[in-house]
This record gives structure tokens, sequence and C-alpha cells, in this order.
């Protein structure tokens, strides 16, 4: 039988009336929903793997941009919760460690080191509410966390410096959630966990799928069936390319010196894998026979 849970919680944006281009705070409130989706998701996982969370409109109010959700949290027969423990207790634990998570934004937090009190918080939590005593409770993964932090930072950007989130719950009030928050340095992150890392240099073709004109993004490649997304740090050959001096169009391939550098933890897990071109050393077009 599905055990079924939900967590009742409200997000309000606070604007200006007759504000301009009220497009952005519609598109803003959308982006906060989701990235609320993913940090509920993530913090579910901790109860159980396999758990789905899902996030429903509950209602909403005129004045300020206010919506009213739910989070309905089901555990299917498979993995269901071990020791009895009560939908209380398991809803506790979510809507603290939700509010833990949106103070560490609140308050201008972005280092590694406040990440990982953070975390450490989430696991008190767990132990407050006793799910930390279940089988099928494990500790939250500080690089998912992260993500889904600057995930939920992302859609402050579309703000003015005088609009804010504010996101309250039956245990938790959290206000101040506004634009101009230092994203957390995912890269600080992994390096944090990483233990071991291996580079390798080689020599591949890689098909292009969609070519960077802009010169400030990864390129689109294929790999035999895989799609992949790799930046080109060849600035003499993207100096020529963005120049046309240099010609490609999509199903023309790139031969070129690519490293590749994957971070392992303690356990030697992978923890990232991140591909490079440092050069281009040929462009081969397609021949159409």
């Amino acid at each position: 039988m599905k055990k079924t849970i939900e967590s009742k919680f409200e997000i309000r944006l606070d604007f200006k009336r007759e504000t301009v281009d009220p497009s952005r705070l519609f598109i803003s409130f959308a982006e906060i929903i989701e990235g609320l989706k993913g940090l509920d998701h993530l913090i579910s996982e901790s109860v159980n793997s396999k758990i789905k969370s899902n996030i429903i409109l509950d209602d909403i109010e005129k004045g300020s941009l206010i919506g009213k959700f739910y989070d309905r949290l089901i555990v299917s027969e498979e993995g269901a919760i071990d020791d009895a423990h009560n939908e209380e207790k398991i809803e506790e634990f979510v809507e603290n460690s939700r509010a833990e998570s949106l103070k560490f934004l609140a308050d201008e937090k972005s280092s590694v080191e406040d990440l990982d009190i953070l975390k450490t918080r989430i696991e008190e939590i767990a132990e407050e509410t006793e799910i930390a005593k279940t089988f099928n409770y494990s500790k939250p993964d500080i690089l998912k966390l992260a993500k889904v932090i600057n995930n939920i930072n992302d859609s402050t950007e579309k703000l003015s410096q005088h609009e804010s989130y504010e996101l309250k719950s039956n245990r938790n009030e959290v206000k101040g959630i506004k634009t101009g928050t230092p994203k957390i340095d995912i890269e600080a992150v992994e390096d944090s966990l990483t233990e071991d890392k291996i580079i390798n240099d080689s020599t591949l073709f890689y098909l292009i799928k969609k070519p960077d004109f802009l010169g400030d993004s990864a390129w689109g490649f294929k790999l035999g069936k895989k799609a992949i997304s790799v930046k080109i740090l060849d600035e003499k050959w993207i100096k020529k390319f963005h120049a046309g001096q240099i010609v490609v169009v999509p199903g023309d391939s790139l031969k070129v010196l690519v490293r590749q550098t994957s971070k392992y933890n303690r356990n030697r897990y992978l923890i990232s894998e991140k591909l490079e071109i440092l050069e281009v050393l040929d462009v081969i077009h397609n021949s159409k026979l």
C-alpha cells in the first residue's frame, strides 16, 4: 500500500504595483517553483530513495503574487518507510530542512564552509525527528544540495532590488530571498570532496551538432550515439572562426585534442567528469556521396 504525506507551504512574491515588465515576475515565480521542487525531492530522498515528490498548486491569492502549494510525497509499498514513523515526523523533517536551505539564501551565504554547516544542520534535523534512525535514511548529498540551491538562486535573477520572495509553512517562515546573492561555486564543492583526480588528454573526432556562434558557451557535438557539450579553449582557432576565416556547419567534424578531468571522492566514486577541447587540429567537412 502506498504511503502519502502532504507538506503545505506558501510562496509570496513582494513587488510594487504598476511594475514594469511584469512577465519577468511570472517567469521568476515559475522558476522558483521548479527550484523548490528539486529541493524537496532531494530532501525527500534522504527519507527514502523510492520516494516521489510532486508540488501541487492549491490556491492563488491577489495582493502580492501568492501561491499556495502542497508537496505530495508518495512512497510505494516496495520502498515503504520502515520503523513506522508517522507522517508528521516526515513532514517536519522536510519542512524544517527546506526552511534551513532557504535561510542559507536569505542570509546571502555561498561558501563551501557555510554549505557544509547547512548539510550538518539537515542531518541534525533528521536526528531530532528520528528520521535518521530509519533503515532507509541517507545523509543529503552536498553536491546535489549546492546545485538545487543554485537553481533557486537563479530564479531571483529577474527580480529588482526592491522585490523578494517569502516562504511560509505551518512550522517556518523565511523572508528576504532576493536577487544579488552569490552562487555556490560548484567546482569548489567538487574540490572539497575530491581525493583523487585523473587527467587524460586524447585526440578524437567530434561530429558538430551545434556550433557556438557567440563565443560564450559550449559547442554541441556527437561522439558515436552520445550527445555532448564541450567548451573550446583554443582561442586562436575561435578567433578565426568568429572572423569567418574558418567555416563549419552541422554535419562537419572537428579533429580535436581533448582533456578529460575525472574527480573521485575518498571511496573512489566518480564525483564529476569534465571535457575541454584544448586545441582544434583540423576541420573535416562532410562529404555527401
